[in-house]
């Protein structure tokens, strides 16, 4: 139980913070996934063509954390802050009480819930509703879903790339391209700072080191040595061929 719960606070520290939404970007990723699908299941359905209905995705525990933590799931339940449980679900589920005749209810008469489960569902243990963005509403309208997510939702690649302040590669395009030496500094967190992309990738580098330098300490005082495979099978072979002679 101790180190469920110290494994719970750690995964949760990596996975949401406050103070800092970038933690949390698989999340945020996740909500402009949602949106984009919703949006486009209502924007089909009401100019008459056929609806997307259904859509489901896969994914890790690490992104179902960061969503429940910028979506205030957390206010509601302290069990939001733990690691998942494997084949655990959520679902939005996007309907109306209106009664319409038309196959896609006006924006106005949609509302949408949010339905989760830890672990395996069945008719025995169904997902339950939970109220979204520190609410108590179970269902709310879809014009509030929407304006709640689109608060942190990152829903093209210019977003992703602001977000996570990395400034080469693909969003070098989205970057002010200032040769000014101290917008520069500004832009990469200051001169005792830096921006998350290159302190992600020094993060990499550090922990490479660090595991390399386990199994290189338990190699010296284990007795262990690196070999080459093909020297060894010459060895091998040379020591069966002596011992024929």
């Amino acid at each position: 139980m101790q180190l469920r719960t110290l494994a719970d606070a750690h995964e949760w520290g990596l996975a949401y913070n406050a103070s800092d939404n970038t933690r949390a970007i698989s999340g945020m990723q996740l909500a402009g996934e949602i949106l984009g699908y919703l949006n486009n299941t209502i924007k089909s359905g009401q100019q008459g063509s056929s609806a997307n209905k259904f859509g489901i995705q896969f994914g890790a525990y690490a992104t179902f954390m960061s969503f429940f933590g910028l979506a205030g799931l957390n206010e509601v339940d302290a069990d939001f802050t733990g690691v998942t449980d494997y084949s655990s679900s959520m679902a939005f589920e996007l309907f109306t009480e209106a009664d319409v005749s038309a196959d896609m209810p006006a924006t106005e008469d949609l509302q949408v819930r949010f339905l989760y489960h830890n672990g395996t569902a069945s008719n025995n243990s169904e997902p339950s509703i939970y109220p979204l963005f520190g609410g108590k509403d179970n269902a709310i309208s879809w014009t509030t879903f929407h304006d709640g997510l689109a608060k942190f939702a990152v829903s093209t690649t210019e977003q992703w790339c602001h977000a996570c302040g990395n400034t080469t590669g693909t969003c070098a395009q989205y970057s002010s391209g200032s040769d000014d030496p101290s917008e520069t500094a500004a832009q990469s967190g200051g001169a005792g700072g830096m921006s998350p992309a290159v302190g992600g990738v020094i993060g990499a580098f550090v922990t490479l080191a660090v595991v390399l330098g386990a199994m290189a300490a338990f190699m010296l005082l284990g007795g262990f040595r690196l070999v080459s495979k093909k020297a060894s099978a010459r060895r091998a072979a040379a020591v069966s061929e002596t011992t024929k002679v």
